[in-house]
């Protein structure tokens, strides 16, 4: 099996609590630990997860950034969900936030972050042509890519067919023509919230399996906010209301 590096405290606490990967070993700063990393390796000992010490200059090699904060674990690959592991079974009233083509692991932590702290039920993600699931995400995500439901698929446009069949309305984000400022629109049950590349926006295919394209009204002449931080504001927003804070309905399905 193939192994990653994982550092920063908050994604290796979150992948020792969510034990989802294979473990091979923590690996820490040489010397006196702070209390948040004697907790982490109090963690790795119940788990019975291999300890060992190297100096900091160490570590930044070994993980590729400066950002590891003293803690490393060696580990396996971050498994994903199946779509249908993650729509199954389903409850009343949801969110799920796809996410066509987000390149940026950057950006692709924010948007997990976001939807965990927002009351999402997943993510959906694309395969190939996309971010993976790697340690830059999950130290962008504060280590919540090592818990959230996300489910990985090939082809996002048939996927979204598929939630439409389970009872979900699918908005996608997008400021071209026929979009509506997403304060418009509410909707109380099933939502799949649908936000594009950073640069390309929705593709032409995903657009069009959407019921809806919402947009997010700004000063004229100022540049688009960045994905993650547009996808924050829906999300709270259509969250909000999938869990039952609204009072109206949105658009019924296309025929």
């Amino acid at each position: 099996m193939s192994k990653e590096i994982l550092y920063g405290v908050n994604p290796v606490r979150q992948a020792l609590q969510a034990q989802r990967r294979e473990f091979f070993c923590l690996v820490t700063r040489r010397g006196k630990v702070s209390p948040r990393l004697r907790e982490l390796v109090d963690l790795a000992k119940a788990k019975k997860v291999r300890i060992k010490e190297l100096d900091p200059q160490a570590l930044t090699k070994l993980s590729g950034s400066e950002q590891h904060q003293g803690v490393l674990l060696e580990c396996g690959p971050l498994p994903s969900l199946d779509l249908y592991d993650l729509i199954e079974p389903g409850p009343e009233t949801s969110l799920i936030l796809a996410l066509d083509q987000i390149e940026d692991p950057q950006n692709l932590g924010a948007l997990v972050r976001s939807a965990a702290f927002l009351g999402a039920k997943g993510i959906v993600h694309l395969a190939h042509k996309a971010a993976p699931l790697s340690p830059a995400a999950s130290k962008a995500s504060a280590g919540a890519l090592e818990s959230f439901p996300l489910a990985l698929v090939g082809n996002l446009a048939h996927d979204l067919a598929r939630l439409r069949e389970e009872g979900y309305f699918i908005y996608g984000a997008d400021a071209g023509k026929g979009s509506q400022p997403y304060c418009n629109q509410v909707r109380q049950d099933k939502l799949v919230l649908v936000m594009g590349n950073e640069g390309r926006g929705l593709r032409e295919l995903t657009a069009k399996r959407c019921d809806a394209l919402v947009h997010i009204p700004g000063q004229p002449g100022t540049e688009s906010l960045n994905v993650s931080n547009a996808a924050a504001i829906l999300l709270a927003h259509f969250g909000m209301v999938a869990g039952g804070g609204g009072s109206q309905k949105g658009p019924s399905h296309k025929a």
